[in-house]
């Protein structure tokens, strides 16, 4: 610990080594919050306060839960068992998962995303009991309304039965003395409690839920299961919550439950960076945890290793508008941020032109004189931080562009396009807006929709077509002039003027269009999609990419096809029509789930992204674009049914809290800014003609220096077509081929590579789904049926075949098996295997101590990991135990130097946690065959772990340096991937 408690100043010091109890650490922009969360960590665990297992970390994002949980991991050098770091949402997945049969709730249940809870509601929608909410014109106009309405309720801690009571209150209490209007608004608070019942009855009924299902059926688990709640208390000593500012009431609720009083929790919160919370109940959480922890120990960290203090200072200025709704103020603590780094030449710029297209020419023009060639080598990056001076150039992907809402963004690109400076668009939930998506998506419209022209179109212009523009144009014009759909224009290519080369690419894809179509009621749409890549020879060209941009369009097409065989296992109608209907669904709520996650760093582009996306980020240069009323700060969107006053249980604030929130995320923009700040704003946008006011913001950031800017407004002109002529000496546009770097193998992926690179690529790296099989469901239905047998004996079942039958049935996965026939012959056998198991195996005296355990042994920079299937204890050693379902078991000497089971000594011997931490000699391996049936016995010394270890980084090297040419190994025969084979023949 002493090399990191040199890095931290003295209150971070004070908040990573304090001992017991509640702390409230409040942590400013750039400040290194998360730094001292995962230092903390590590000091609970190298001073072995805690274990890894015992210390639940809980953040407001996947991608900080990611974050940090790899920070953490490179500071325990020998691995781990398991950690708890994760969002808030997957923590109570997990518990639920693991505990729901307790309250009554079906563990498997499926988790509906927003659009998928939209067409729950619309399917069951005739069985609420509506009137005012279900109109009979527009039946369904207040569905996403009342969804909305429902989940407030849920942030908010009311239950179903809570809403229905306050509403019978107010019934009997106003009654008497309530007008006609507002006895109207009573039956509709009526009708909706009621509707909120119903609702979560039928959830329950189907085995669904919803993602803030997720949060109130952990608080009713641990309030109505004591002994439930107290395992979890006793399992988690420590409790650290990061961006505590942004949880919500059930948030906090099981926060408190979680840790009872006066228990070991830090949480970590920013009042100012608040931007996801309801009506902007800013400092609500800091007052919660304050009254649910009076003792609590409060730090204060505002040493800032970000931003130049020109930037700290009037974004300080900025922020001062919030008050007296700011901790500042209520708690009296002092927050003004102190800048522990010195830049040369740091800039804070205003830029104000006529037009919006003039505001991103100003833009991009910048841009080019930071990244000029002439100017790079002089241009330099000085920054003095305790005696030491660093010096690097900038780099494209040193500038962000921050918008305040993605289509704000697009004159930008163009502008940037044209001065020939690359960019990236780093929107969240980007998925189905990615060209090469909307491509897949057009082919699933034309084969439900021959009329659909515009789809058909640009599956005409796909680039791997090559169709010469020509002759696209002869055939679009065919069609309007003869009154048809594109599609029915394809169909008479005869009787078109065009080369014959086109008549055969297009005729080929018709009759593609033509055969599919005859399957549309047959099969799925991943199906359907997966035939016409392959038919069309695009599976090929996606295989080989040569570029990084080929291979982010690889890795969207992957993850989209996982979208879809997601979408088939949890919906019974898995048709085109259904996806298409999702899909556009998904897309007008902006639930499209995020692009390929690839890392952006790799690409020298300039980031274009919303300040919502950017926060946690940091960058040299920062554009904060579009500065103007009803762009920042926005309208104000008001809820479509809010709930009633009388249910809010946060402490609002004074002021006007959309104005706050939108100062708040104004500061979190501004923070994001290392050295230069360029804040932009034009008087006309679009085809307006009314002057747009500048934002109130920049005054109050910039004060003076912003009246005088304002006079200096940017001298343009509107532009003409000269500014679309190619610019001369652009800087070359470096476009690498990203290296591949292993950092996590598993003896499945190293057993992949071995028999086939190009499998282990396209499995492993590209992550393209296959369709499940039957040795698959057999092996995940065997293991599940085992772990939840070990379960219930533990406490207390008595150990039966009808107990093995019964967890069976509802364990079994049906996927994958090729007729009913086969389905059931698979059945029987796992019957016989547990029966077998139960008369020879089983020992009522020896249970095990872990079952399906986690594990990440670290082998210098490179994580190993996989899952035990059991451990029992032996005396002072462990007994380790591998299920096996296949028909060729291991020799005695090919098990003795297996290199699975060398990885499973590796871990029990290298990690030191219970159940592991022994001595080589004091593991025993065994691998359970059940088909034949036998068991396999072996032990491993120091020396083989030592080996297995070279082998391993072998591989690695291997793998990084690997061109995935496929083996042309036997088993490639019968590969789910054969198909890619072809590419390389």
């Amino acid at each position: 610990m002493k090399d990191n408690s040199k890095k931290l100043n003295k209150e971070q010091l004070q908040a990573v080594k304090y001992k017991k109890g509640p702390l409230l650490i409040i942590a400013g922009a750039g400040t290194g919050k998360t730094t001292v969360i995962t230092e903390r960590i590590k000091y609970l665990i190298e001073k072995e306060i805690a274990k890894p297992s015992e210390i639940l970390a809980l953040t407001f994002t996947e991608k900080a839960a990611r974050e940090m949980e790899e920070r953490v991991d490179r500071a325990l050098p020998y691995g781990y068992t398991q950690m708890w770091i994760s969002t808030f949402h997957s923590f109570c997945d997990r518990v639920l998962r693991n505990s729901a049969l307790n309250i009554g709730l079906n563990p498997g249940y499926k988790l509906n995303t927003q659009s998928e809870s939209i067409q729950f509601f619309r399917k069951h929608l005739f069985e609420f009991d509506l009137e005012y909410f279900r109109p009979l014109g527009n039946p369904i106009k207040f569905i996403d309304g009342m969804l909305q309405h429902f989940s407030r309720l849920q942030d908010e801690d009311v239950t179903p039965d809570q809403y229905i009571a306050w509403v019978n209150t107010k019934s009997k209490v106003q009654n008497l003395k309530l007008t006609d209007e507002e006895r109207i608004e009573l039956l509709k608070w009526k009708e909706l409690a009621m509707a909120f019942k119903k609702y979560d009855e039928l959830k329950i009924k189907e085995g669904v839920a919803d993602f803030g299902d997720l949060i109130v059926k952990t608080l009713e688990l641990f309030r109505k299961r004591p002994n439930v709640l107290s395992d979890y208390r006793k399992n988690f000593r420590y409790v650290l919550i990061d961006e505590f500012q942004d949880t919500n009431i059930s948030q906090n609720e099981m926060v408190k439950l979680l840790v009872g009083k006066g228990g070991n929790v830090t949480v970590v919160l920013d009042d100012d960076q608040s931007i996801y919370r309801f009506r902007g109940a800013a400092v609500s959480n800091a007052l919660y945890f304050r009254n649910a922890f009076p003792d609590a120990k409060v730090v204060t960290l505002a040493k800032n290793y970000r931003s130049s203090q020109e930037i700290l200072d009037k974004a300080y200025s900025l922020i001062q508008f919030n008050n007296p709704d700011r901790l500042e103020v209520i708690e009296k603590v002092d927050k003004k941020l102190i800048s522990q780094v010195k830049y040369k030449d740091t800039e804070i710029k205003f830029i104000h032109t006529d037009r919006v297209e003039n505001e991103a020419e100003e833009v991009a023009k910048e841009i080019r004189k930071l990244i000029n060639p002439e100017n790079k080598a002089n241009q330099r990056e000085d920054l003095i931080n305790q005696s030491t001076i660093l010096t690097s150039p900038l780099d494209y992907k040193d500038i962000a562009i921050l918008v305040r809402a993605n289509n704000h963004a697009e004159p930008f690109t163009r502008a940037l396009s044209r001065f020939g400076v690359p960019y990236q668009f780093l929107g969240p939930g980007r998925l189905f807006k990615q060209p090469e998506i909307v491509d897949l998506i057009s082919y699933l419209k034309v084969l439900y929709d021959f009329d659909d022209s515009v789809s058909m179109y640009r599956l005409l212009s796909l680039e791997f077509f090559d169709i010469a523009p020509r002759d696209l144009i002869k055939i679009t014009n065919y069609a309007k002039w003869n009154n048809l759909t594109l599609y029915d224009a394809c169909e008479r290519l005869k009787e078109i003027a065009i080369s014959e080369e086109t008549k055969e690419k297009v005729g080929k894809l018709t009759e593609i269009i033509s055969q599919q179509q005859r399957l549309i009621n047959k099969e799925t749409a991943g199906q359907l999609l997966y035939n016409f890549l392959q038919a069309t020879g695009l599976f090929q060209k996606l295989l080989n990419p040569d570029s990084p941009l080929a291979e982010r369009r690889v890795k969207n097409v992957s993850k989209f096809f996982d979208k879809l065989k997601t979408y088939e296992v949890e919906h019974e109608d898995a048709g085109v029509r259904s996806v298409v209907d999702w899909i556009d669904l998904a897309s007008e709520l902006g639930e499209s789930p995020l692009a390929a996650d690839v890392d952006w760093m790799d690409f020298d582009a300039v980031n274009i992204l919303t300040v919502h996306s950017a926060k946690g980020l940091e960058f040299p240069v920062v554009f904060l674009v579009n500065l103007v009323s009803q762009r920042f700060p926005t309208n104000q969107r008001r809820e479509q049914i809010p709930i009633p006053d009388d249910l809010i249980k946060e402490v609002l604030p004074k002021g006007d809290y959309h104005v706050q929130e939108e100062r708040r995320l104004f500061y979190v923009g501004m923070t994001r800014a290392k050295k230069n700040l360029y804040l932009t704003a034009a008087n006309y946008y679009g085809e307006g003609k009314r002057e747009k006011k500048l934002s109130p913001f920049i005054f109050e950031a910039l004060g003076d220096d912003a009246v005088s800017s304002e006079q200096l407004t940017v001298d343009t002109k509107q532009l003409s077509f000269l500014d679309y002529q190619p610019m001369d000496h652009l800087p070359p546009i470096i476009d690498k081929q990203p290296q591949i770097h292993i950092d996590y193998l598993s003896y499945s992926q190293i057993e992949t590579f071995r028999i086939c690179p190009l499998h282990y690529k396209l499995k492993y790296i590209y992550k393209l789904p296959t369709p499940p099989s039957s040795s698959q469901s057999f092996g995940n239905t065997f293991h599940a049926v085992m772990k939840e047998f070990y379960d219930l004996v533990k406490i207390g079942k008595k150990p039966t075949l009808n107990l093995m039958y019964k967890i069976l049935e509802n364990k079994w996965v049906a996927e994958g098996y090729m007729s009913k026939s086969h389905e059931e012959r698979s059945y029987e056998k796992i019957k016989k295997f547990l029966k077998h198991y139960l008369e020879n195996l089983f020992d009522p005296g020896v249970l095990p101590i872990q079952t399906e355990q986690p594990f990440i042994v670290r082998i210098d920079d490179l994580k190993v990991g996989g899952k035990i299937d059991r451990v029992d204890a032996e005396g002072s050693g462990v007994h380790i135990i591998d299920y096996k379902t296949g028909s060729h078991p291991l020799t005695q000497k090919e098990a003795d130097n297996d290199l699975q089971l060398c990885i499973y000594a590796m871990a029990a011997s290298l990690i030191p946690e219970f159940p592991f931490n022994r001595k080589p000699e004091d593991i025993k391996l065994s691998l359970y065959y059940f088909d034949t049936p036998q068991v396999v016995t072996t032990k491993r010394s120091k020396e083989q772990i030592e080996e297995a270890k070279k082998i391993i980084l072998d591989y690695r090297k291997q793998i990084e340096e690997s061109d995935f040419k496929c083996s042309k190994n036997i088993l490639c025969e019968s590969c789910e991937y054969k198909l890619f084979c072809q590419a390389d023949e």
